[in-house]
């Protein structure tokens, strides 16, 4: 049985609203007030940004950073400002000050209500898992916020949640390494709903490339595999992770995302069963609206033709 005291709390992100994100008021003392309730006796680690306001914060170590400022992409020719290395700086400086062996990644404006992140690892992690897919120590564990399965009836590849994060400090480590994420340049394929990749797909390719060695990208949000294979993401899901949703993992995303698009499309712990050999292939309202969006691509692809 893992220990409150085993686990320490990394909470990065800006403490204020700014310019650059919209924040509510309060929300971060919120935040790690619902983690010395459900944690008493967790460490918590603040990772933020020099010049924040912290008073009536409490945290047990801070880590005051400098802005390393935004990264920007090019959609063809339309250049976009972005967070992803705030992100990534604040998130990997915070684990780095880590001492216990497992550690949470949580941004500063989304809560803690429960310990089931806990209880599914100590179920879960522990699974048989494939040596050459097995890229962390164990598995971690994720939310299925954001973490969508497919767009337009097309699966999507790489696109995990990066709100909350459970598991080893090492392996927590490798997912928000030190490295941060240059100038990256989309060119969009054409074809019905096309989008460009969102943030969450090239966030987790940045890290997943360091892991296999290899330089990895894509140009379009769905159908694109980065060349790794269409069996290859769902195996590594399998195999490095357990995902689950908000309100059984004991995270509470805070009514900025309780009404978010594309529920029905979100990975959960269904599925991560089911790609575990665990149980049959789930079949559900969530699972038939997936259907019904293949069903309306393959039929669209036909009108076009």
């Amino acid at each position: 049985m893992i220990e409150n005291q085993e686990i320490s709390f990394v909470v990065q992100g800006p403490v204020q609203a700014s310019q650059d994100r919209k924040q509510r008021t309060g929300i971060t003392e919120e935040c790690l007030r619902s983690i010395r309730e459900h944690f008493p006796n967790s460490p918590i680690i603040l990772s933020t940004w020099k010049g924040q306001n912290l008073s009536g914060l409490n945290y047990d170590h801070l880590v005051e950073l400098d802005d390393p400022g935004a990264n920007f992409i090019l959609q063809d020719d339309k250049q976009l400002k972005l967070n992803n290395n705030r992100q990534i700086y604040s998130a990997h400086m915070g684990l780095r000050a880590v001492t216990t062996k497992y550690a949470v990644k949580l941004r500063t404006d989304n809560k803690i209500n429960g310990r089931g992140f806990v209880r599914l690892f100590e179920q879960y992690a522990s699974l048989p898992r494939e040596d050459e897919l097995s890229l962390l120590n164990s598995r971690v564990v994720t939310s299925s916020a954001f973490f969508i399965s497919s767009h337009a009836g097309k699966p999507v590849y790489f696109h995990k949640s990066d709100l909350f994060d459970f598991g080893e400090t090492e392996d927590l480590l490798k997912v928000w390494g030190e490295n941060l994420i240059s100038e990256l340049s989309f060119s969009k394929k054409g074809g019905y709903k096309s989008r460009y990749p969102a943030t969450e797909q090239f966030l987790c390719l940045h890290w997943v490339s360091r892991l296999l060695g290899t330089d990895c990208h894509i140009n379009t949000k769905a159908g694109d595999d980065a060349g790794l294979g269409d069996d290859f993401w769902e195996s590594f899901i399998a195999n490095n992770l357990i995902v689950d949703k908000p309100e059984n993992i004991g995270l509470d995303v805070t009514e900025r995302f309780y009404k978010r698009g594309n529920l029905a499309l979100e990975y959960d712990l269904k599925d991560w069963l089911y790609l575990n050999g665990q149980t049959g292939k789930p079949f559900d309202k969530k699972r038939l609206y997936r259907g019904y969006k293949v069903f309306e691509q393959k039929v669209v692809g036909a009108l076009r033709n």
